[in-house]
């Protein structure tokens, strides 16, 4: 596979920016059902407070992602990015997010502590899940403050989705940008995350 270029990264911004402008970029705190969101599509989310040359005024972008990629999946974009945002009295619940996940594990590490339970099995009691509230909501804290747009893709999931081959390819091409020239700052959350901030998921 080809290494991506600068110009090949210019050209996901421009065009990531072109979507901005037809379905807009907003905080994911501030969204709702209520917007007229495609069925399907891959969402790009931004850090403000991250710089990027290829996007001075919005940042840079820090996870690519999508939904239901499996056969007879009847997975939304809105349906996903709503358990990324989490609920609005700041609750939610990361067993559902693999994004949210991933932010909590990075606050926790950042932070140098534990918690016995995050990221541990697929679901939890309501007693196990009470003692997560406070990195739940801070995990939502954090992710509302992300600038989210996305590409409709109104494919059907399956094997052959063009939604998975945009989203893996972006995230190839960001990677690059990430590694050569908009290098994340040093207080970036994405450098203690075990995965990463910018992988699928």
């Amino acid at each position: 596979m080809t290494t991506p270029s600068r110009e090949s990264v210019a050209g996901l911004y421009r065009h990531v920016g072109r979507m901005a402008d037809l379905y807009g970029l907003v905080p994911l705190g501030e969204c709702t059902g209520a917007r007229p969101w495609h069925t399907r599509g891959v969402y790009f989310f931004f850090d403000p407070e991250e710089p990027s040359e290829f996007a001075p005024s919005i940042g840079r972008i820090v996870r690519v992602g999508t939904h239901g990629l499996n056969s007879g999946s009847s997975s939304t974009l809105w349906g996903r990015l709503r358990h990324h945002r989490g609920h609005s009295d700041g609750s939610g619940n990361h067993r559902g997010s693999v994004f949210r996940k991933h932010v909590g594990s990075a606050l926790l590490a950042r932070d140098g502590t534990k918690h016995a339970t995050w990221g541990i099995r697929s679901s939890a009691s309501r007693e196990v899940r009470a003692s997560e509230t406070e990195i739940e909501k801070r995990v939502s804290e954090y992710l509302g403050r992300l600038l989210v747009t996305y590409v409709p893709v109104p494919d059907e999931p399956g094997p052959g989705s063009m939604r998975g081959y945009v989203e893996i390819n972006s995230i190839g091409t960001l990677t690059v940008e990430r590694n050569r020239w908009s290098r994340p700052t040093a207080g970036w959350l994405g450098h203690y995350s075990p995965a990463g901030c910018s992988h699928p998921g």
